[in-house]
């Protein structure tokens, strides 16, 4: 499948294409001008690729959660893309991209370790999923000392912002890290799980960001 993805959930917006099993990429750090830098990165993006929107079979976006003006700006491109010319939407979750991302380049990890997967929610809280190498597993938000502490494996701690919270993880969860990793939700992470067949698409009508709790924060999620 020819496929474009985006994720504005952090502050790095990032831009990828799929042709066929080529994949083409961009990444930039700038929370406050997504709105004004995802468009140009995506025209850039395509011609590089030598790519058309009438080549398409999809438009992949970071769902969230995360930075909920950020998920806004990215839903929103998607959609329109989507309603313009006639394509199916792939939502993924950041926190499944971040699993996905973390899994593929941390190597030689005890066997069933399971991905800790955090973003910074603001409030003291943090978002945060569980994920095995299927890329399964669940989601929410919570304080981070009062994380669920529900899988008895090795954690790979991975995100971005948990540093400003490790210290506060319930000694049983810190207890089961065995390696930590910076990793943002990459738009080639989310072009992957799309192509194994994992998401479902939708229409861009049924489109949504996925905040995960309704209220909203003071300031944005770092990160």
């Amino acid at each position: 499948m020819n496929l474009l993805a985006l994720d504005t959930s952090t502050e790095t917006a990032t831009v990828a294409v799929a042709l066929g099993e080529q994949v083409f990429g961009k990444e930039q750090k700038a929370l406050s001008q997504h709105a004004q830098l995802l468009l140009p990165m995506i025209s850039t993006l395509l011609a590089e690729a030598n790519l058309s929107f009438k080549q398409l079979d999809g438009i992949v976006f970071g769902r969230g959660p995360g930075s909920f003006t950020g998920l806004r700006i990215a839903c929103s491109v998607a959609k329109a893309l989507a309603y313009a010319h006639d394509l199916p939407v792939f939502p993924v979750s950041s926190l499944a991209a971040i699993a996905h991302k973390a899994f593929q380049q941390e190597k030689e990890l005890p066997l069933n370790t399971q991905v800790l997967a955090l973003l910074d929610a603001r409030m003291q809280q943090v978002y945060y999923g569980y994920f095995s190498q299927e890329i399964k597993g669940e989601e929410g938000v919570a304080a981070a000392a009062q994380l669920p502490i529900f899988p008895d494996v090795p954690l790979l701690l991975a995100g971005v912002g948990w540093d400003n919270y490790i210290a506060e993880l319930p000694s049983l969860i810190r207890a089961r890290i065995v390696k930590q990793a910076v990793v943002f939700p990459s738009a080639q992470a989310m072009l992957n799980l799309v192509q194994s067949g994992s998401i479902k698409s939708v229409t861009a009508e049924e489109a949504l960001p996925v905040y995960i709790r309704n209220q909203v924060t003071q300031g944005e999620p770092r990160g």
